[in-house]
């Protein structure tokens, strides 16, 4: 058995706001956590300890490498280091010519989610014990109101999800739907898309793939190339595109956001480092949103948005393009008192209990940003 200890390097400012509070391995690469899939990834490797960089992806390259460090071993990469088998030496060893693939900013995370999603696609049909769907179903399928358009074998099933009838492209990619999960009536879903477990695709919801669904998830409107950690809320109208949202969060019915500028000029978004708004070198860029964020309903966000973490997010004009964590609306301040509150009452309603490093860590932030 291996025992991973993930470490953060000083390279991680490019995944504000979604690292806050939080380490980078537990965000998610495609469908599920970078954390997950590395502990699936090497499950079979014999005992060792490793320490693993945070920001860098389970590909199978990258998965192959660590596997096959020795005790005493370090992966370095231009100076970095990225992983070493912790252990009695067996005469120290230091690699520095293989190339990691490391998550580098934040507009990765649902830039790279197809890309995700077909690297952890194996391990995730195994671990959720899924069913492929046959050539030979479509027809009964259709009889119920199911339609496929694409390769019947794309569609994975995992024990207790439901379709009701709908349509499902697979032309450019797999549809995963984890235990529990739902898509309701009328909806319309292209590949390549995931739904966790226990999550829910509301009436009539229009997805576009690449998109990523976490667990226990209610997700509604227009979707489009975005990322949902566990725990978050999109349940009524309006659009999110090329977006990555936290756990947590809620977004208020016809809450929106844009992901392209009216002149299609180049998309500038906050840079926690430089402390200003800086080219972001994309086109396409939504919002960003950290853990425990709220908006209220019709919200509209500007491409490139960013709101950190335990925001309350309202008011009668377009937000800023950055709120910082803590934020009451557009210039008040959400008292962490009461924002701890909120927070145990959201997660309580899921069965969860924040846990005192959780609340510590909370505390921790709101005072350094007073």
């Amino acid at each position: 058995m291996v025992e991973i200890n993930f470490f953060s390097d000083s390279n991680c400012s490019g995944l504000y706001p979604l690292n806050l509070l939080r380490c980078e391995s537990t965000l998610h690469y495609g469908a599920r956590s970078i954390s997950v899939q590395w502990k699936e990834g090497l499950y079979s490797t014999e005992n060792k300890i490793i320490r693993l960089n945070s920001r860098v992806l389970p590909t199978e390259s990258s998965i192959n490498t660590v596997s096959n460090l020795r005790p005493g071993n370090q992966w370095i990469y231009e100076g970095v280091l990225i992983a070493e088998n912790v252990g009695l030496n067996e005469g120290k060893e230091v690699m520095v010519k293989k190339v990691p693939e490391f998550l580098e900013n934040a507009a990765e995370i649902f830039e790279r989610c197809g890309e995700g999603i077909m690297a952890d696609l194996e391990r995730l049909k195994h671990t959720w014990r899924t069913r492929s769907l046959s050539e030979e179903e479509r027809s009964a399928w259709a009889e119920t109101g199911v339609f496929v358009h694409g390769p019947m074998g794309r569609i994975h099933c995992a024990p207790g999800a439901v379709i009701r009838n709908c349509t499902l492209n697979t032309e450019n990619g797999d549809v995963v739907l984890g235990p529990g999960s739902e898509v309701m009536e009328g909806s319309r879903v292209r590949g390549p898309f995931v739904l966790g477990e226990g999550s829910q695709i509301k009436m009539g919801s229009l997805i576009y793939g690449p998109t990523t669904v976490g667990a226990k998830c209610k997700i509604g409107g227009e979707v489009s190339n975005t990322v949902f950690h566990d725990y978050s809320n999109k349940a009524h109208g309006g659009f999110m595109g090329n977006s990555v949202i936290g756990s947590w969060c809620n977004l208020g019915a016809e809450s929106s956001t844009s992901n392209l500028k009216n002149n299609y000029s180049e998309i500038k978004i906050w840079d926690e480092r430089s402390q200003r708004l800086e080219n972001s070198g994309r086109l396409f860029y939504g919002l960003l949103m950290g853990d425990h964020s709220k908006t209220a309903i019709h919200t509209e966000f500007n491409a490139g948005s960013i709101v950190g973490t335990f925001c309350n997010v309202f008011g009668l004009n377009t937000p800023t393009k950055h709120l910082k964590s803590f934020s009451w609306g557009e210039a008040g301040v959400h008292e962490i008192d009461k924002a701890i509150k909120t927070a145990k009452k959201v997660m309580n309603r899921r069965g969860i209990k924040m846990n005192t490093k959780q609340e510590a860590s909370a505390r921790e932030l709101f005072k350094s940003l007073r």
